[in-house]
């Protein structure tokens, strides 16, 4: 038999919890961190020159906390993983956890580069002075374009974990099989409309401020959904 989640269960409560902690970190930092109307490759200068008008010591703490959000997420979904034990769900769940497990790796490094080692180096260019700024301006845009390719396979390994996810969860009797499918349509459309545009072509307006904003704060909505029913079944 599956194992359901039975109250008392102290890796469910830690789950329900991570859940909700995780997503809220996420939304609100992820919300308020600077960025240009236009993000892409083109407009480069500006996207730094945001990055240093918001200060280092701001878009430090500020990536510091998503990833805080995204390793609390990671460990909401142990809970999910860990409760589906037999069958062909179980399967697909094990392949969701490795994945998550991958993508938050991915998406640790993405923020020590871009948000704990890119503001050294903007701080540099925004208050030196010619040729030396120069330089830097060109080994700032080239970290930005860098930043960018692990973003977008950030995104596609992360969204297919969590569509291998939904399709554990679709195929046990632990939870309400709406959730599964949620999984799943949020990680079809957010690699087919966001991940893979972005990594073949840059990032945009549509597809990195406006798509994936929108697909993000979905997913987040949904790991609080799930968050907080897994937390009133566990406390």
């Amino acid at each position: 038999m599956q194992q359901a989640i039975s109250k008392g269960d102290v890796l469910q409560r830690l789950a329900g919890i991570s859940f909700i902690v995780g997503a809220i970190l996420t939304a609100v930092f992820n919300a308020i961190l600077p960025r240009a109307a236009d993000p892409s490759y083109a407009n480069a200068r500006e996207s730094l020159q945001r990055m240093a008008d918001a200060g280092v010591g701001f878009v430090q703490i500020d990536f510091l906390l998503l990833a805080v959000g995204i390793w609390a997420l990671m460990i909401g979904v142990v809970g999910i993983y860990r409760s589906i034990s037999t069958g062909m769900g179980a399967v697909w769940a094990r392949l969701g956890f490795y994945g998550v497990t991958v993508g938050t790796t991915l998406f640790t490094v993405l923020f020590a580069v871009f948000g704990l080692g890119m503001p050294l180096v903007v701080e540099s260019w925004a208050t030196s002075s010619e040729p030396a700024k120069t330089t830097l301006f060109l080994v700032a845009s080239s970290l930005y374009k860098l930043d960018f390719t692990l973003f977008s396979m950030s995104i596609i390994v992360y969204w297919l974990a969590l569509l291998f996810l939904g399709i554990g969860m679709a195929l046990s009797t632990v939870y309400p099989r709406w959730f599964g499918w949620a999984g799943i349509i949020l990680g079809v459309v957010t690699v087919v409309a966001v991940g893979l545009p972005q990594a073949l072509t840059g990032p945009s307006t549509l597809v990195t401020n406006t798509l994936f904003m929108v697909l993000s704060g979905l997913t987040l909505l949904w790991a609080l959904i799930v968050g907080g029913w897994i937390a009133r079944r566990a406390w």
